[in-house]
């Protein structure tokens, strides 16, 4: 029974071990994430469009303040819906259109 309890025991400390010394620091620097160009309010993604067409923009801003884009053709080779080529994804947080990004 003892022994039982100690097999079970070095087991879990083993994994809890294992799994902590799996984690490292988060570095926080994503690069610089654009600043929102509109103060309009956002209630889906769908009304958050970068502020240049084919996914080339630079900032975030609401499709009422963004370009029109239909008439333009895109060649595909960026998201159309993100920034700097598919760097950054534009979205409707907390009612204002944000960009996150990735390295």
């Amino acid at each position: 029974m003892c022994r039982t309890r100690s097999v079970s025991l070095a087991l879990a400390l083993g994994a809890m071990l294992t799994l902590a010394a799996g984690c490292g620091p988060v570095d926080p620097n994503f690069g610089n994430i654009p600043t929102p160009l509109s103060d309009r309010t956002c209630y889906t993604d769908a009304d958050c469009t970068g502020n240049a067409c084919c996914g080339e923009g630079t900032n975030p801003t609401h499709v009422q303040d963004g370009p029109d884009c239909s008439g333009v053709r895109c060649n595909g080779s960026c998201p159309v819906n993100g920034l700097d080529c598919g760097r950054c994804y534009v979205y409707c947080r907390d009612s204002r259109c944000e960009a996150a990004c990735q390295g």
